[in-house]
């Protein structure tokens, strides 16, 4: 890295629903953050636009220090050396060079990875996870994502896509996932399958569903993952319900993927669980009850310690490394 050893380094995350960039320094403080909504709604230039408007607001809260680089989170499958987004289902982005126009539009240096694998390293290096050796990341928002830290490395895999936790197929008869297969975890439990199964219910149970009309104004087709969390903390039947079902398939794709990785912590995160974290506990459960004895045994399973920043964090000091991947 060309940065200076004492520079800011600016993390980047781009979601199914939101970008943000945080001002972080060498010790993976957050200085400053900016947000915005924007998700996949927008077109590719209009999401680096917004990117370039927050790092110009972050350059005002620098206090005159250097920002050396930035670290980019993509949910989505990337190709670490071009840094190309091969395909993300939730941006309905393929094969966009995001790199090159991100470091067009900052006049900076730019890496980009998947991002909870930025989360993963958010968390190992200053989170949850910080000196464990062997953990797993399970982050869940609109769709569902993970990464994997096994004898004190970050798995990548062969083209460097390893961690897609979240097309993990726990029902072959399951719902299509929007990544064209069909019973993924993601499916069940990613924030747009909540959302999307929550429409079917009150379409298909008025009377049941009225209190999840009612905070959608009456328009199912704008039920969301967010007021299902509402209502069940409203105690709405309904809710719990989708809720249940939530954890239970949580739960036995958080076995299977103990039982794969064997790991000593699993950290789970994202939006849904910020807004609904009892899952934690029925993950818990499900672990207990699903994974093998000798796995089970020495597993915790935790939240994760950053909260927003995990993955904003966590590509900061990527970029800090001179990591990609």
């Amino acid at each position: 890295m060309t940065e200076a050893v004492g520079s800011l380094t600016v993390g980047v995350d781009i979601g199914g629903t939101k970008v943000e960039a945080t001002l972080v320094d060498p010790d993976g403080r957050v200085i400053a953050s900016c947000r915005r909504d924007s998700g996949a709604h927008l077109e590719v230039a209009a999401i680096v636009s917004e990117l370039a408007r927050c790092v110009d607001e972050l350059r005002e809260q620098a206090g005159g220090r250097e920002i050396g680089a930035a670290g980019m989170g993509v949910a989505g499958q990337i190709d670490p050396d071009s840094g190309v987004v091969l395909d993300s289902p939730n941006l309905r982005w393929h094969k966009v060079p995001i790199r090159e126009l991100v470091q067009e539009a900052l006049g900076m240096p730019v890496t980009v990875t998947n991002d909870v694998r930025a989360v993963t390293w958010g968390e190992w290096k200053c989170g949850a996870g910080k000196g464990v050796s062997d953990l797993l990341c399970v982050f869940v928002g609109t769709g569902i994502g993970g990464g994997v830290i096994t004898g004190g490395l970050l798995l990548t895999g062969s083209t460097g896509v390893a961690g897609e936790v979240g097309h993990t197929v726990i029902d072959p008869n399951g719902p299509l996932c929007r990544c064209g297969s069909q019973g993924c975890l993601e499916a069940h439990a990613g924030g747009w399958a909540i959302g999307l199964r929550a429409q079917q219910a009150v379409e298909a149970e008025p009377e049941a569903g009225s209190v999840l009309m009612a905070l959608a104004q009456g328009d199912s087709s704008a039920v969301t993952a967010a007021m299902v969390s509402q209502a069940a903390h409203a105690d709405d039947p309904l809710a719990l319900r989708l809720v249940a079902e939530t954890g239970e398939a949580l739960g036995v794709g958080v076995a299977s993927l103990v039982n794969l990785f064997n790991p000593r912590l699993v950290i789970l995160g994202g939006g849904v669980i910020e807004g609904l974290p009892e899952l934690i506990g029925t993950v818990v459960e499900g672990v207990q009850a699903r994974a093998l004895p000798s796995h089970r045994a020495e597993v915790d399973v935790v939240g994760a310690k950053l909260g927003r920043y995990s993955g904003t964090v966590g590509a900061a000091l990527m970029a800090r490394e001179g990591l990609t991947g």
